[in-house]
């Protein structure tokens, strides 16, 4: 019987009020994608930074509260149609950027998700 070993050592948390180390479920890219999100009203516009298969962080002068439910469309590059998530809950908002998990994700969108993560390197 052997330990197995992470793969990724331990990395800080993204969220600019959080210190202390823990571990991803998915390694996360820097990315730059214009995003499109609300919450039961209006859209508000943004850029997904932090992309990975479970979520990403929101940079936006909209506040949103942690805790609260977002539909988020993540346009991966112009005249592509948006990778929608159903369900986006913000696990952390902070310093105009928020965390998201991504809850609810169509088979489809977690496929072309995927492929974009493949694309630019993760």
């Amino acid at each position: 019987m052997h330990s197995k070993a992470p793969s990724n050592p331990p990395t800080l948390s993204s969220s600019p009020g959080e210190t202390r180390k823990e571990e991803r479920k998915f390694r996360r890219v820097p990315v730059a994608c214009t995003s499109l999100f609300s919450a039961d009203g209006p859209e508000w516009s943004g850029t997904a930074v932090n992309l990975s298969r479970g979520g990403c962080a929101i940079r936006s002068t909209t506040p949103v509260q942690k805790g609260e439910y977002l539909h988020v469309l993540i346009f991966p590059g112009p005249n592509q149609t948006p990778i929608e998530v159903g369900v986006a809950r913000v696990r952390w908002a902070a310093n105009e950027q928020c965390g998201v998990e991504f809850m609810t994700l169509a088979p489809r969108d977690a496929s072309r998700l995927q492929d974009l993560l493949t694309l630019i390197g993760a």
